[in-house]
């Protein structure tokens, strides 16, 4: 016991020196084990959070592809006989119930039964709304509807029960036009006339136009009816 004190002490100083060398390298042996798997961990991290970002791209570039397919345009340009006449855009092909709500709806004037609310529109196509007994434009005729050639319409027109007479009430402005000292501008106040009363109820009302005094619907009597 005595011999070992002695050794001690004599050597005390190296043996606390190379103990505080083996603490400092079992401290630097856990250090760099903690610090090898926090940069493990990091790596990691990065590696997920670089694997979201590239998810999260690629989820908003088909996010974004499918906004722009159901937001594509359908485009219609409204005319005739409504509130609002316009070019107007549908994120899908529209019916003519659609259509006319967009344009603020139709006119008082126009007659709701040529038209087919139920027809569907494409893009780029034309609507056009005609005004009480207006011809239909041949360039734009009625989605849903089979058109009357011109001249099947002027012959319904022109027979009444008076043969070889016109009928004040169905005739349409070129139909008008064949009467004796109508140009086009009396027979569109024609026209505008027969939509302000709602029809003519006798051929005398013909002389309530502008521009039609006696002589003219003396020339005009024998050649029309109601």
């Amino acid at each position: 016991m005595i011999q070992i004190k002695a050794i001690y002490y004599r050597y005390r100083n190296q043996i606390w020196f190379s103990l505080c060398l083996v603490l400092c390298g079992i401290g630097l042996l856990i250090w760099w084990q903690m610090a090898q798997s926090t940069t493990t961990e990091s790596n990691n991290i990065a590696t997920i959070t670089a694997n979201q970002k590239d998810d999260m791209q690629h989820r908003t570039a088909n996010e974004h592809t499918t906004i722009k397919k159901t937001t594509q345009r359908v485009v219609i340009d409204i005319k005739g006989g409504v509130h609002r006449p316009g070019v107007y855009y549908f994120t899908h092909g529209p019916i003519v119930a659609d259509a006319l709500s967009k344009a603020g709806g139709m006119l008082p004037t126009v007659n709701s039964m040529r038209i087919n609310l139920a027809a569907v529109l494409t893009n780029g196509q034309v609507l056009y709304i005609p005004i009480g007994d207006e011809q239909q434009p041949v360039e734009y005729p009625l989605p849903g509807n089979n058109v009357q050639p011109k001249e099947q319409v002027s012959t319904v027109a022109n027979i009444d029960g008076n043969e070889g007479k016109l009928n004040l009430n169905t005739a349409d402005i070129t139909d008008l036009q064949n009467l004796p000292g109508i140009g086009e501008k009396r027979a569109q106040d024609i026209i505008n006339e027969r939509e302000k009363v709602g029809g003519f109820k006798h051929v005398t009302d013909l002389q309530e136009v502008s521009g039609i005094g006696e002589k003219t619907f003396a020339k005009l009597e024998p050649l029309v009816t109601v």
